[in-house]
């Protein structure tokens, strides 16, 4: 058993795994983080201590672990998003690096890429596949992992998100299959495809302050703000959307849950659709604007 003199809040190294495990987890809970355990955990490996649930946690870590660890937790009770201190997260079947600045994709756009899967099984050989406003890349890398005849072109206008996007797509072998190019929503991208997703900006103006921390504090709000009815990205991509489809192409676009009638009146509009239907996400809330086109 090791003594220390000193409390770990007062700057003890020599505490065992799982008693600075449980200092963590604490520490994270008394911050509002309910899934401190796990999250303690993850942050244990992010400092490169290892997967918890695989060490002797009875061991005393080397000092730079500790420092490093007590870092990340002080960091993660300030709400910075859990995944810009590990520098990834899970989509789907994936793991995505991620970083600050670049927006964190979410459980509910697994739904759209699961969704974007469903109609790529249905298309010919070969489809040509737009993700707009990419980001990490999670849809395109999701999609192309998946579908391995499918050719993605992923845009994104913010560089930091390219770089990311690109990181991602070279560790996951898909360099073959999605090209990465900057372009604002469709300024830099020509001919037509048979698929385009988008999970744009929904977020309108009087809901930013009613965001959890580590998104109206941390996350870029580029990807978040679309003006006062939170559409005015959505408005531009409909715009583009008529030159860049093929004929029978589809478009999967993320809505914010209070966005169906507005969203649908607007896809309603626009001349050569065929269909528009808003889909539920598992929570049963509108999510995912799906739109045919002639």
């Amino acid at each position: 058993m090791v003594h220390c003199t000193r409390t770990l809040a007062a700057g003890a190294r020599c505490l065992q795994i799982q008693q600075l495990l449980r200092w963590g987890s604490a520490h994270l809970y008394r911050s509002g983080i309910e899934s401190s355990w796990s999250e303690a955990c993850w942050l244990w490996e992010a400092a490169g201590g290892g997967p918890a649930w695989r060490m002797d946690r009875r061991g005393v870590p080397p000092t730079h672990i500790t420092i490093r660890f007590r870092r990340l937790v002080d960091a993660r009770c300030r709400r910075v998003p859990l995944a810009y201190l590990t520098r990834r997260v899970g989509f789907m079947d994936l793991e995505l690096a991620v970083r600050p600045g670049v927006f964190v994709p979410r459980p509910e756009t697994e739904e759209l890429a699961e969704m974007a899967l469903t109609l790529l099984s249905t298309l010919p050989k070969t489809p040509r596949i737009l993700d707009l406003g990419t980001g990490s890349g999670a849809i395109a890398c999701a999609v192309a992992n998946t579908r391995r005849d499918a050719r993605v072109l992923a845009v994104d206008a913010a560089p930091r998100a390219l770089a990311c996007a690109r990181t991602n797509v070279r560790r996951l072998g898909l360099s073959a299959q999605i090209e990465v190019r900057r372009s604002d929503w469709f300024s830099e991208v020509d001919g037509r495809f048979n698929l385009i997703t988008a999970n744009p900006p929904y977020i309108s103006t009087n809901e930013l302050s009613t965001l959890e921390p580590e998104v109206r504090q941390y996350e870029p709000r580029s990807a978040l703000a679309a003006g006062e009815d939170g559409l005015a990205e959505f408005r531009r991509i409909l715009a583009g959307l008529p030159f860049h489809l093929v004929h029978g192409g589809h478009a999967l676009l993320e809505i914010g849950h209070m966005q169906a009638r507005g969203a649908l009146a607007l896809a309603n509009g626009m001349p050569g659709l065929v269909e528009s239907k808003v889909h539920n996400d598992i929570g049963g809330r509108a999510r995912i604007l799906a739109i045919r086109w002639m």
